[in-house]
C-alpha cells in the first residue's frame, strides 16, 4: 500500500473526505488535484458557462464532483450583475475597468459582449445546500472578488482551510476588485503562510499602436515587447499552530504541502503530528520527505 493510499485509508479519514473548492472553474479544474481527486469531494463553480459543464457526478475521477454554474458572491441575491467579456475567463460580476486596460495589449480580452441578471449565492449557503460544512482547499479565480468571497466565510471555518489560493490583480482590470497589496495585507492577520506566488501579466501598448501592427507581429507581441505585471497566482498553507487541528488536519497538510513542493514543512508536519497524535504513520510520514503523485 502506497503512502498516499495508507493516509487517505486512515480512520480519521473515512467519515470525512477532503473537500476541494474551485471557485471560477472556467476551462479545467485544478490540475494540483489529480492525484487525490479519487479520495476527494470537489465541488467546482463557475458563472460563465461558455467554458464550464454543471453536473453532478461520482465518476470523472472523483469521489464526487459537484459542478455548479452558479455566481458565487458575498450575499445571496435573487438578482446579481454578470458581465461576459470577449474571453470567457474574464468574465466577473465586477464591470472591467475599460480605461485602465486601455495600454494594455490585452485589453480586448475584457470588453463587455453581453450582460446578465444572475442569481447569487454565498459560499456558505451553497455549501450548506449539499451538505458540507468545512473546506480544506480553496482555490478561487473570480476576477477581482476573491478576498471578499473568502472573507465572507464564518471564522472558524476560513482558519480551518489548510491551503488558499487566490488570483488577485496588480493592476487596475475591474472597477472596485480586490488587488494583490489588499489581500496580502487581509492574509497577514490570518494563520497562514506564503507558499508560492507566481506573477503573470501583459505587455504595455496602447491600442492605437497595436493596430498598427500587423497580424503576425500581433500574435507574437510576447516575443518583442516585455510583459510587465498585471495579476498573481498566490498560494497560502495553514501554519498549523491552531490548538484545534486534528490529525485528520494534520495528515492532509502533509499530503498538500507534498503537493505544493514544501517538503520542509511536510516534515514539521509529520514531526509535529507525531508529538500531538502518537500514531506510527507521523513516522513513517517523518521518512518519506515527499511521495510521488
Amino acid at each position: 500500500m502506497s503512502i498516499i493510499d495508507k493516509i487517505f485509508t486512515h480512520p480519521s479519514m473515512c467519515d470525512s473526505s477532503p473537500v476541494l473548492i474551485d471557485i471560477g472553474a472556467s476551462g479545467e479544474i485544478h490540475k494540483k488535484w489529480k492525484s487525490i481527486a479519487k479520495y476527494s469531494i470537489c465541488i467546482a463553480f463557475d458563472a460563465d458557462t461558455r467554458e464550464f459543464q454543471p453536473v453532478v457526478s461520482e465518476d470523472k475521477g472523483w469521489k464526487k464532483l459537484y459542478s455548479l454554474n452558479r455566481l458565487v458572491s458575498v450575499l445571496t441575491n435573487e438578482s446579481s450583475d454578470f458581465y461576459l467579456t470577449q474571453s470567457p475567463f474574464c468574465s466577473s460580476s465586477l464591470h472591467p475597468d475599460n480605461t485602465a486596460l486601455r495600454p494594455w495589449a490585452f485589453s480586448s480580452l475584457f470588453e463587455v459582449i453581453d450582460y446578465a441578471k444572475l442569481p447569487s449565492i454565498d459560499l456558505k449557503t451553497s455549501l450548506s445546500e449539499i451538505g458540507i460544512d468545512h473546506i480544506d482547499w480553496y482555490k478561487t479565480d473570480t476576477q477581482g472578488t476573491d478576498q471578499r468571497i473568502f472573507d465572507s466565510l464564518p471564522e472558524d471555518v476560513k482558519n480551518r482551510v489548510i491551503i488558499a489560493e487566490f488570483e488577485p490583480g496588480i493592476i487596475n482590470a475591474y472597477q472596485g476588485e480586490d488587488k494583490l497589496n489588499t489581500l496580502m495585507l487581509y492574509m497577514d492577520e490570518k494563520p497562514f503562510w506564503v507558499s508560492d506566488m507566481v506573477i503573470k501579466g501583459s505587455q504595455r501598448i496602447d491600442q492605437e499602436d497595436m493596430k498598427s501592427l500587423n497580424i503576425l507581429q500581433r500574435k507574437g507581441i510576447a516575443s518583442f515587447l516585455k510583459t510587465s505585471p498585471g495579476w498573481c497566482e498566490i498560494s497560502y498553507i495553514n501554519k498549523m499552530d491552531n490548538d484545534s487541528m486534528t490529525i485528520r488536519d494534520y495528515l492532509l497538510a502533509w499530503v498538500f504541502s507534498n503537493i505544493e513542493g514544501q517538503h520542509g514543512f511536510a516534515w514539521s508536519l509529520a514531526k509535529r503530528g507525531y508529538s500531538l497524535f502518537p500514531d506510527d504513520l507521523f513516522l513513517i510520514l517523518q521518512k518519506a520527505v515527499s511521495y510521488t503523485h
